[in-house]
């Protein structure tokens, strides 16, 4: 469950590199990039109870998480990615999530 301040506010968009997963195979299928390193990917899933959400998923490379989900669902391919962001520079920075999930 994300808390107020961890919203991902209406109209934001992606700040870094996104591109499709496979440049022969368009689709919606994601991935980010900062700079070289990989930070994430975005997709869709076509399955009961997950239909029109897209799956988010931050690369962490075996660093400590600090309490934030590496994985979960947005409405929305651009929040989806913009969540990945966010989970991605927290993990980067030290930031420590305040709560458990």
């Amino acid at each position: 469950m994300w808390k107020l301040w961890e919203a991902v506010i209406p109209g934001s968009r992606p700040r870094y590199k996104w591109r499709h997963s496979w440049k022969n195979k368009p689709g919606t299928d994601f991935v980010g990039f900062d700079g070289e390193r990989q930070i994430g990917r975005v997709f869709q899933i076509d399955e009961a109870g997950t239909r029109g959400k897209w799956l988010w998923i931050v690369h962490t490379e075996g660093e400590d998480k600090m309490n934030w989900p590496s994985s979960g669902y947005e409405a929305d391919v651009t929040y989806a990615a913009c969540r990945v962001e966010m989970v991605y520079e927290n993990i980067r920075s030290g930031h420590r999530r305040a709560i458990e999930n």
